[in-house]
């Protein structure tokens, strides 16, 4: 059993609750809206974030019900990104499976993913916890910006490391960093512990989004649901690509500039930009990137006793750092 199978086995029973109310609520008498909510909630998510919910609360001792339809919240409103992701990036691959635009159409993914979002609202106004709903507004803010800021350097060669931690931190990370502060919020802990488990939420996220990234240039289609090296081919720039063009001589960088401003790509193009990034150390320093990330969460949890429920987020954050697909 791997790392990860065995900490949904320690909130089954509420993992178990979320998946069924995940799709119950998504029931509407458009039956478009549902087919593309039911087709990309079962297309084999990893429910990260709904887990950091699940795990941060029980760690903090809650006992109350309000988590089950805040962790659908959370995944609504990341399910509802990657709907509108896919229209911007022309995906052709989500997850091993065509992507909602393919089999629909741009403009009911679209109006989908706004369906999404509006009954991840309508279920986080039911909880009636104000210190939840302004996480959850200021995270939703923070996807959008750097959603937005991502599109605007789409293809840009000049993408900085601080442009791409921008969009990480505010993009990925944001979500996940409001998955464990609400577990600390729902569970009445102090502000220096809410800041804590914010924090590691925080850095696991971080690390989440660059191994993804890394196993864009090393993975398989099999393993990762995606075409291989896709966001470099939809023009997004990512830390294995920067740190390469850093290290590469003029004549790989030149090389590397030219294929990235290609409007095509041949299995020959793909092969030799994943090739020149894990040359110039790319992928190797994306990985250490991950790891000092890691590291900064688990010392987060420095704040808290040594309990086996803190083994828990420790063994959270080791997965995320170690995954391989």
């Amino acid at each position: 059993m791997t790392t990860i199978d065995t900490l949904m086995q320690v909130v089954r029973s509420d993992i178990n609750r979320v998946e069924e109310m995940l799709f119950a609520t998504i029931a509407s008498k458009v039956t478009v809206l549902h087919d593309i909510c039911a087709h990309i909630l079962g297309s084999g998510g990893k429910r990260l974030r709904p887990l950091m919910l699940l795990l941060t609360a029980r760690f903090c001792g809650y006992r109350g019900e309000e988590h089950i339809p805040l962790a659908c919240v959370l995944e609504y409103i990341h399910t509802a990104t990657l709907l509108h992701d896919d229209v911007i990036d022309h995906a052709e691959v989500r997850r091993g499976r065509s992507p909602a635009h393919v089999l629909w159409g741009n403009q009911a993914t679209i109006l989908a993913g706004d369906f999404l979002l509006s009954q991840a609202f309508a279920l986080a106004v039911k909880v009636h916890n104000m210190d939840v709903l302004n996480v959850i507004a200021a995270t939703s803010i923070c996807l959008t910006e750097a959603e937005t800021y991502q599109v605007a350097k789409t293809g840009d060669p000049m993408t900085t490391e601080d442009d791409y931690f921008f969009i990480v931190r505010n993009k990925t990370a944001s979500l996940i960093a409001a998955a464990s502060r609400i577990g600390a919020i729902l569970s009445g802990m102090p502000p220096d512990a809410e800041r804590a488990l914010e924090r590691y939420g925080l850095h696991v996220g971080i690390a989440f989004q660059i191994m993804d990234d890394v196993l864009d240039y090393a993975s398989n289609e099999k393993q990762f649901g995606k075409t291989i090296c896709k966001d470099l081919q939809e023009g997004s720039i990512t830390l294995p690509f920067i740190a390469a063009l850093r290290n590469s001589p003029p004549e790989d960088r030149e090389s590397m500039i030219r294929m990235l401003k290609a409007k095509n790509y041949t299995p020959e193009d793909i092969a030799h930009i994943a090739q020149l990034v894990h040359e110039h150390g790319g992928t190797a320093y994306a990985r250490a990137q991950a790891q000092t990330h890691i590291r900064t969460a688990i010392d987060s949890l420095d704040h808290f006793e040594d309990t086996p429920q803190r083994q828990w987020l420790i063994d959270l954050a080791h997965y995320v750092g170690e995954r391989t697909f």
